[in-house]
């Protein structure tokens, strides 16, 4: 009798113990329209599923949560067979990050390769299927050559990389697609490549060149957003028709712009904070330029038109907020320069387009000083904007001689600035031999006292 109690007793024991885990194991499964999770797996069971997984929210009034779980809770994804594309892209804000991605059998779309999901279907890379491992490499060069776009996300975070060779065969870079790829050195776009997506390389702060291709037809907005690194930007050659809100914002490094002439806007923002940004040679005619494009520019001194006057030119590009008695300054929020009054820019114009600018020798066009420059001149700054020998020009208005309000500023050439630093160097040489001596000589004389201290 005695056994049968203990044998119930530790039955009963187990019993209780396994339980808890027992109800756990059952609500740790949940399926929504299109999906289901369970054990750190999410399966993808239609095309919309992801989509509805990924947009679990908290209700406001109750303060329970849509879906018991969340992405971050995925450890494995599936994709199921009958998946054929995804709404949401897999790696979307790169919050999923499974360490496995596996692909139902009977699924005519997606495989892996090399690591890699790609779609073979509309031939796109969604991202890795391993997200925690590829986002610890330096180097990505093994993306598969038959993709021919990058999905939104699909490497967006991926802090550690700092070069990747995209596939020749590539026509679109998705959103958010490189965002916050911190360590991001350098890129080359392909050939064929057509379209940037908005976001797809914001906050990559190493980036330090921009080298854009003729066949791009389209960036979207704060494409290049806080790429604060960036010292060279060359879009010239592309059919580009917007410069988008934002696509520039916060490159603090850029410090001039030459635009080509598919040219018709440019958006509000589209250059915000750019410090150092102080020439745009803008070669379109009848260009819309919206408000606050150049807001907080503070060094922004000179823009050269090519053709004719703008269509629209924004009566506050630099988000004054107050103007000098004269109208040749305005005052501005700047971080850097806040309360000061900075000068308006002078708008600069060819003789070809003298007629349109000033047809009876006007000296301002909506407020702004203008001023005819020569083709020499022109060709100067063209060189200049893009990094080729400049020409000595008598007058030129390359850095070495800006005018600016009647004067003139000297840049010094590298022979006046080595020669004005030579004799500073020389005085802190002997400044620091003298030095050098006066410590070997206390040290002795320190030596010597110890010496005759002992004695």
């Amino acid at each position: 009798m005695n056994q049968l109690r203990k044998t119930t007793f530790l039955f009963l024991t187990i019993v209780f113990i396994l339980f808890p885990f027992s109800s756990l194991a059952e609500s740790d499964y949940e399926e929504g329209d299109g999906w289901y999770f369970q054990d750190g797996t999410l399966a993808i069971t239609e095309n919309h599923g992801l989509k509805d997984f990924i947009s679990n929210f908290e209700n406001s009034e109750t303060g329970e949560w849509k879906y018991q779980h969340s992405i971050l809770d995925v450890d494995c994804l599936v994709i199921g067979k009958n998946v054929t594309d995804l709404t949401n892209e897999v790696y979307e804000w790169g919050q999923i990050t499974p360490t496995k991605t596996t692909i139902e059998s009977g699924n005519s779309s997606f495989v892996i390769l090399d690591g890699w999901v790609v779609n073979t279907k509309t031939k796109t890379l969604y991202g890795a299927a391993d997200v925690v491992s590829m986002q610890s490499r330096t180097l990505i060069d093994d993306i598969p050559d038959q993709v021919e776009h990058i999905g939104d996300g699909a490497f967006f975070n991926f802090r550690e990389f700092t070069s990747m060779s995209i596939p020749k065969n590539v026509v679109s870079i998705g959103e958010r697609s490189f965002m916050w790829c911190i360590s991001l050195v350098s890129i080359e776009f392909p050939e064929k490549l057509r379209s940037i997506g908005s976001q797809a390389f914001e906050g990559c702060d190493r980036l330090n060149q921009v080298l854009l291709n003729q066949g791009i037809g389209y960036v979207g907005s704060s494409a290049f957003s806080c790429c604060t690194s960036i010292e060279t930007a060359i879009i010239r050659n592309t059919n580009l028709k917007t410069i988008s809100s934002d696509q520039f914002g916060a490159c603090y490094k850029l410090q001039i712009m030459e635009l080509p002439e598919s040219i018709i806007k440019i958006e509000e923002l589209a250059f915000r904070i750019c410090y150092n940004l102080n020439l745009l040679v803008i070669n379109s005619s009848n260009v819309v330029v919206g408000n606050n494009a150049f807001c907080h520019c503070d060094d922004f001194n000179r823009i050269i038109f090519t053709k004719g006057t703008p269509k629209f030119f924004g009566d506050t590009l630099f988000d004054e907020t107050g103007k000098t008695p004269d109208g040749k300054s305005y005052i501005s929020n700047s971080s850097n320069r806040r309360g000061e009054a900075i000068p308006y820019p002078t708008l600069y114009y060819t003789a070809s387009y003298a007629d349109e600018w000033a047809p009876n020798g006007e000296t301002e066009w909506n407020g702004y000083t203008i001023q005819q420059i020569s083709q020499e001149e022109l060709d100067a700054i063209l060189a200049e904007a893009r990094g080729e020998t400049v020409a000595e020009v008598s007058n030129s208005l390359a850095p070495t001689a800006l005018q600016t309000e009647g004067q003139q500023i000297e840049t010094p050439t590298p022979e006046k600035t080595e020669a004005d630093a030579a004799p500073a160097t020389s005085i802190e040489t002997i400044l620091l031999a003298a030095i050098g001596i006066a410590a070997i000589a206390v040290t002795v004389v320190l030596i010597v006292r110890v010496r005759k201290a002992k004695r």
